[in-house]
C-alpha cells in the first residue's frame, strides 16, 4: 500500500496524482522499505446506517439516531449461552420411586447440573466491554432470588447452581473495575450488580422475617400464659377468698334465725377450690369449726341434728387409711358369700316349715 509523502493520504492503485495534495504519484516512494504500515489494536465499531465510529454500549448511533440495539451480538457471550442450552436441552429427568430415594433425588447434584456449573465456572471472560456486559446481563438474570427467600431447604441442583452464577458475577465485576473502573461506561457493569446484591439482600431479610413469623410466636405465646397467669391469678385467688367469706356470713346468718339445718348444710359446703395447699389446709379448719359450733348451738336449743361429714374431694385420696386393701376386699367377698348361704339355709328351712304346717291340717 502506497502513501503520498507529501501530505501523508493512501494513494489509490494506478492513480497519476494524490487525490487530496495534486503531487505527482512519481514521486511518491512505494519502495516496500519506506512504506507505512497501520496496524489496529481490537474492533472498531461503526454505525451500519451513517458510518459514524460507535462507543461501547452505544445504543443508538450519536449521528443519525440509528437503533442499535441486538444489531451485533458478542459472539464470546452468545456461544456461552448456547452450549448452556444445549446442555439443558439433553437433561434426563427421572422420577425416583420410594418416599427414601425421592429424598435422597432431592439433595443430589444432577448430571446437567454439573456440566452446566462447570461451564460456569470454567467460562474465559473476555476483554471487552461488551462482552462483560452481555455476560453480567446474562448472569444475573440466571440467579435464583428464591433460593436467598425459601425458609424450606432449597433443592441442591438449583442451589448449587445460583451459587456458581454468583460467583462468576463477582468475579466478572471484579475485572471489570480493574480494566476500565474509571470509565463512564462502567457504569452500567455497576448498576447491574449493585440490583443483583440488593434483591438477594431483600430476599434474604424475607427468610428472617417468615423464621421470626414461623417461630418467633411460640415465645411470645409463652410470654401471654404468663403474663395472664400473673394477672388472673391473683384475681382469681381474691375471688375464690371472697366466695368463701360469703358464705361464712350466710352460715352465721342462718344461725341467728335458728335455722339451723340450713346453717349446716352452708357450714359443710365450704371448700376451698385453688391450688394453694396451706390456705386449702385452713379452710379445712374453718369448715370443721363452723360444723362443730352448728351442731353445738342447736343442741343448746334442744334440736338433735344428724349429721354425716362429707368427703373432702381434695384430700379423700390422700389418707391411706381410707384406701380398701386387697386383704379387706378379700374378706369382704368372703363374709358376702357365707351371709348369702346362711339367708339361702334359712329360706330352705323356712319353706320346710311352711310344707309340714299345710300337711298336718
Amino acid at each position: 500500500m502506497a502513501f503520498c509523502v507529501n501530505c501523508g493520504e493512501k494513494v489509490n492503485g494506478g492513480a497519476n496524482f494524490c487525490q487530496k495534495c495534486g503531487i505527482p504519484v512519481a514521486t511518491v516512494n512505494i519502495n516496500k522499505e519506506n512504506t507505512r504500515q497501520q496496524e489496529f489494536a481490537g474492533k472498531i465499531y461503526k454505525c451500519p446506517n451513517c458510518g459514524e465510529v460507535l462507543k461501547s454500549f452505544a445504543s443508538n448511533c450519536p449521528s443519525c439516531g440509528f437503533e442499535l440495539r441486538g444489531i451485533k451480538a458478542t459472539s464470546a457471550v452468545k456461544e456461552f449461552a448456547t452450549k448452556l442450552e444445549a446442555i439443558e436441552d439433553r437433561r434426563e429427568y427421572e422420577k425416583p420411586g420410594g418416599l427414601f430415594k425421592r429424598a435422597a433425588a432431592f439433595q443430589q447434584i444432577s448430571k446437567t447440573d454439573e456440566q452446566k456449573i462447570s461451564l460456569i465456572k470454567n467460562f474465559a471472560v473476555p476483554n471487552t466491554k461488551e462482552d462483560i456486559l452481555e455476560f453480567m446481563i446474562l448472569a444475573t438474570s440466571n440467579v435464583d432470588m428464591d433460593i436467598y427467600g425459601t425458609t424450606n431447604t432449597p433443592v441442591a441442583g438449583a442451589k448449587a447452581l445460583t451459587d456458581a452464577w454468583n460467583s462468576k458475577i463477582k468475579q466478572v465485576y471484579a475485572k471489570a473495575k480493574n480494566s476500565f473502573g474509571t470509565d463512564t461506561d462502567f457504569s452500567r457493569i455497576q448498576e447491574l450488580y449493585d440490583s443483583c446484591n440488593t434483591d438477594i439482600a431483600k430476599q434474604k431479610k424475607k427468610k428472617i422475617l417468615k423464621w421470626v413469623l414461623l417461630v418467633g410466636w411460640i415465645p411470645l405465646l409463652w410470654i401471654i400464659i404468663i403474663a395472664e397467669l400473673m394477672i388472673s391469678g391473683p384475681k382469681d385467688e381474691a375471688k375464690e377468698l371472697s366466695r368463701l367469706d360469703v358464705i361464712v356470713v350466710d352460715v352465721q346468718d342462718a344461725l341467728d334465725k335458728s335455722e339451723y339445718k340450713l346453717a349446716l348444710r352452708i357450714a359443710d359446703s365450704i371448700d376451698y377450690q385453688r391450688y394453694d395447699v396451706e390456705m386449702e389446709r385452713k379452710w379445712d379448719i374453718q369448715r370443721e369449726y363452723w360444723i362443730d359450733k352448728v351442731l353445738e348451738e342447736a343442741k343448746n336449743n334442744g334440736v338433735e341434728l344428724e349429721f354425716t361429714p362429707s368427703e373432702d374431694v381434695d384430700n379423700a385420696n390422700d389418707d391411706e387409711t381410707n384406701k380398701p386393701s386387697s386383704e379387706g376386699i378379700v374378706d369382704g367377698f368372703k363374709d358376702g358369700l357365707s351371709s348369702g348361704s346362711e339367708n339361702i339355709e334359712n329360706n330352705i328351712e323356712q319353706f320346710k316349715e311352711n310344707l309340714n304346717g299345710k300337711e298336718g291340717e
